[in-house]
């Protein structure tokens, strides 16, 4: 019996297992997965672009050298060359799509003609998942309302000393003058 293999677009591919999520395995990062792009600040977006740049023009000079030898039998190499290839370009568009969603971003406009903390909010929503944005939004919230509550309260009440005042006595000794306090 033939093994049996996945027919086209995954059909018969096992339920628990999805898609491959897209990487690149770059040399001061590591694995960088496109899911991640929108959480990362601009200056790692550019520097992990810039990279991905510098991988796809050694793999064009390494497909370009296996195409040129001709005593290469072995198009297993040329293969894995070129789907590298065009992983790293859907890699560098997703990250000129990330930067341009980040520059014509309409809501974010928006903030910035308002104020300073709506544009850091609009940022943070955008950039942090969304249960860590929805943490920190409420434990800023309920700080802001600590502080609003301590604004409302009465101020407390201050305690009125009704005890008679203390005297000081000095008491002659014959080396040196000592205080006592005396108290009612």
């Amino acid at each position: 019996m033939p093994p049996r293999r996945p027919l086209g677009n995954g059909a018969s591919m096992d339920p628990r297992q999805g898609p491959r999520p897209t990487f690149l395995t770059l040399r001061d990062h590591g694995k960088v997965y496109v899911a991640d792009l929108p959480n990362l600040s601009d200056g790692q977006l550019a520097h992990i672009a810039k990279e991905a740049e510098e991988v796809l023009t050694s793999l064009e000079r390494r497909i370009t050298d296996l195409e040129g030898d001709i005593t290469n039998k072995d198009n297993d190499t040329l293969i894995k060359a070129s789907t590298k290839h065009d992983v790293t370009l859907r890699f560098i568009r997703a990250i000129e799509g990330e930067q341009d969603h980040r520059r014509n971003n309409p809501a974010l406009k928006d903030a910035a003609t308002e104020s300073l903390p709506r544009t850091f909010l609009e940022v943070a929503r955008h950039r942090l998942p969304g249960a860590t944005f929805d943490s920190l939004l409420r434990e800023a919230l309920e700080a802001c309302a600590k502080e609003e509550d301590a604004k409302n309260s009465p101020p407390p009440e201050v305690v009125k000393d009704t005890s008679p005042p203390l005297k000081i006595v000095d008491l002659p000794s014959s080396n040196s003058t000592s205080s006592v306090l005396i108290t009612d």
